[in-house]
């Protein structure tokens, strides 16, 4: 007798800490390095980890895959690493689709042809059951949301309500400080409970306060969103955030302009320097259940402090992946976390 297939849950994802059960892992596609970081990169990407700054004027114009082949090959092996260590789990993966050509071409007139799908958690942001298709301020990352279309539209389905925010306009990167928003990417907003924290770089990389407005506007008198000023050197709150569990975080808190924010501020904090918040993504974990994470195996000292917190911390290798600034935290996005209230 055939048996009946059980639904899938309904999407949700209330606090940073539940445990995970389904999630959209990114994948690897290649880019071509911008030919204007020959002449050096930019103040505007100064989040970048130092080894990356120094590469990338020598790479400009390659293929990222011509210009450091083993580190592509690595990049790709530990994304999908990644993968089997959540299915192994019993975690539901999700990828995002391959880009047709004519997706990969918008906002890419200037030829350079930069692409990514590895850093899902910016091109989406979901809270409660409420997926959003958020606005990254570079262009060429717009077209990551067509690659996970798919995921949102199954996501409807299932009973989710779905937001589309509206599309920046492009413009070059140099000019990304002082462009038009609102911005609102994945990487600065961290879901806890009712507070709902969004960081504003004052670099003028990633989030703004007018997406934080536009956040709060969406979501209601429910919710209390926090705008949180982070440091121009990090690209996201995430930098050096980590909720591992109620009342236990991982911080950096040389990235807080105005201090911790103050729903996590009294809370057990194991701190990060910003030197490894932004070469080693040391803040950027990925929490798989209330005091379970996983870090990158460079961050011994790091396991150890939350081992003695009673924290159970995996590892694995992801030096390749960090370097485009984006460690464990920012390579997912949850679509289902279960905690028990």
């Amino acid at each position: 007798m055939s048996r009946t297939p059980r639904p899938l849950p309904r999407i949700n994802v209330t606090h940073e800490w539940g445990t995970l059960k389904e999630a959209v892992v990114g994948r690897v596609i290649d880019f071509r390095i911008p030919e204007g970081v020959g002449a050096g990169v930019p103040d505007s990407l100064r989040f970048l980890p130092d080894r990356t700054r120094r590469r990338l004027p020598r790479w400009a114009g390659k293929l990222w895959s011509d210009a450091d082949p083993e580190g592509y090959e690595r990049t790709v092996e530990q994304i999908d690493g990644l993968v089997r260590f959540l299915t192994g789990r019993e975690v539901a993966v999700h990828r995002p689709r391959e880009l047709s050509d004519a997706e990969l071409s918008v906002y890419d007139s200037d030829g350079d042809g930069f692409r990514m799908q590895t850093f899902v958690r910016d091109p989406m942001i979901v809270v409660g059951d409420h997926v959003i298709e958020a606005a990254l301020r570079l262009p060429a990352r717009y077209k990551e949301r067509f690659g996970l279309r798919p995921v949102f539209a199954e996501a409807v389905s299932r009973g989710a309500r779905y937001s589309v925010m509206p599309p920046p306009s492009p413009v070059p990167v140099t000019e990304l400080p002082s462009a038009t928003g609102p911005f609102l990417e994945g990487g600065d907003v961290a879901v806890l409970g009712r507070d709902i924290l969004v960081g504003c770089g004052r670099g003028g990389a990633a989030s703004d306060a007018a997406g934080a407005r536009w956040l709060a506007r969406l979501l209601g008198d429910g919710y209390r969103v926090h705008e949180v000023p982070v440091s121009e050197h990090v690209i996201h709150l995430d930098d050096g955030l980590t909720a591992v569990r109620e009342g236990l975080a991982v911080v950096c808190r040389q990235q807080f302009v105005d201090g911790v924010p103050a729903p996590v501020a009294d809370w057990d904090l194991v701190d990060v320097s910003l030197h490894d918040a932004v070469n080693l993504l040391a803040g950027n974990s990925l929490v798989l259940a209330p005091g379970e994470v996983l870090v990158d195996e460079r961050l011994t000292a790091l396991a150890e402090a939350l081992t003695a917190r009673d924290v159970t911390v995996h590892t694995l290798p992801f030096d390749a992946v960090t370097a485009f600034a984006g460690g464990f935290r920012c390579a997912h996005h949850p679509l289902v976390r279960e905690l028990d209230e």
